[in-house]
């Protein structure tokens, strides 16, 4: 016997679906090792670059503070363990506060997305 899945159910399940395309296409282009926390940040970071460590904390609101960092630094050209990193994100320094460090889209990070935005799409 079958059941029918309520809208809502139907709705999450398409969801992820959708999720699970987009972390396989990130996965094939970029590494195996890419989690839906790090999609998450390269997200919030294309759409508010140059945000603080903080504030992109804050945006994301489903991390923390060491996790970040930590997937902030696997993103970038040298990871955590001090290998080379996809070297999609950068940290630079707040021209006013020098103890704030901005994250950026590299260019390679930039087409990533675009890349990503477009099979995630359609």
């Amino acid at each position: 016997m079958s059941r029918k899945a309520s809208p809502r159910v139907e709705a999450v399940t398409a969801e992820m679906q959708q999720l699970e395309k987009a972390l396989r296409f990130a996965r094939s282009s970029l590494s195996a090792d890419i989690t839906a926390q790090r999609l998450l940040i390269l997200i919030g970071v294309f759409f508010h670059e140059g945000l603080s460590q903080r504030e992109l904390l804050n945006f994301l609101d489903s991390t923390s503070v060491t996790a970040l960092s930590r997937n902030i630094a696997d993103l970038s050209s040298l990871t955590t363990k001090k290998l080379p990193g996809p070297g999609l994100l950068e940290l630079r320094a707040d021209p006013l506060n020098l103890r704030v460090k901005r994250v950026f889209l590299t260019p390679k990070g930039r087409r990533f997305m675009k890349r990503w935005f477009a099979a995630s799409t359609s």
